[in-house]
């Protein structure tokens, strides 16, 4: 496992995921309410005038865009064979379904973000703020549980087991959880709401919705011997992750204003 291309299908793969969030996901259920985004950022998107039941429809599009993404990746996990295009479909699946339920746990916890259940929360408010709240935690932490331990499996499935295996077991989940988490942090520092979006958006979709990797990361290997499961560096991954990760921060990162 070459972990300059590691790191490179990082610094590709996560501001994809995380714009397929934003806009395919919020951005995306804007126009489809009828209306028009007014701003789109690396980790927040704004859709003004719209009615209580468009304005829940735009909250709840970037997880279920997270949600589908992860069940499409799974899917499709389950068909190749490739170790490369395995572990890029495993990082969409862990780190998309990760999110997802994150999202559900710390709008429970906070009432903030995309499905707080109250006045200041995404799609509220709601009656009995506080039931929806706990259900919305507990839903959240039993899918997280669910990816987590899925996540553990099918990386042992491309792995197998032995010290070699558990080596690159956290060469993986600490690399894409380091990247994801230092980058969200220093793009979303020059968008021009502040502190606030670095913390509930970029921190807690990051840091926070992707602890499970620490999971992933120290979970025993498998006892059999190791898969052979080579991927070398590769340089068109490399450059790519740079230049999008560029591209990202330069565009997204101060804001993109549509009007």
């Amino acid at each position: 496992m070459n972990p300059w291309t590691l790191a490179g299908l990082a610094l590709l793969l996560l501001p994809l995921l995380t714009m397929a969030h934003e806009v395919a996901g919020h951005a995306l259920a804007c126009v489809a309410t009828g209306h028009m985004p007014s701003e789109i950022g690396a980790y927040y998107v704004e859709c003004p005038n719209t009615g209580p039941w468009a304005r829940r429809i735009v909250a709840m599009a970037g997880t279920g865009m997270d949600v589908l993404l992860a069940v499409l990746a799974l899917i499709g996990w389950h068909r190749v064979r490739r170790p490369l295009p395995r572990l890029v479909l495993w990082l969409v699946f862990t780190v998309k379904g990760m999110v997802a339920a994150g999202y559900w746990m710390f709008s429970g916890v906070s009432n903030l973000g995309d499905w707080g259940p109250d006045v200041g929360g995404g799609i509220g408010p709601l009656p009995w703020p506080w039931l929806w709240r706990v259900v919305l935690f507990a839903v959240g932490l039993f899918f997280y549980i669910v990816v987590t331990r899925r996540a553990i499996r099918m990386l042992g499935a491309m792995l197998g087991g032995g010290e070699p295996a558990r080596q690159a077991q956290r060469r993986i989940a600490m690399t894409i959880y380091l990247i994801g988490g230092v980058s969200a942090v220093l793009v979303s520092m020059v968008n021009p709401l502040g502190i606030v979006i670095t913390l509930i958006s970029a921190v807690a979709s990051t840091f926070g919705g992707t602890a499970g990797l620490f999971n992933v990361a120290y979970a025993k290997p498998r006892d059999e011997s190791p898969r052979d499961f080579v991927i070398g560096r590769h340089q068109a991954i490399i450059v790519a992750g740079v230049l999008m990760m560029l591209a990202f921060a330069t565009v997204l990162g101060p804001t993109l204003y549509l009007h």
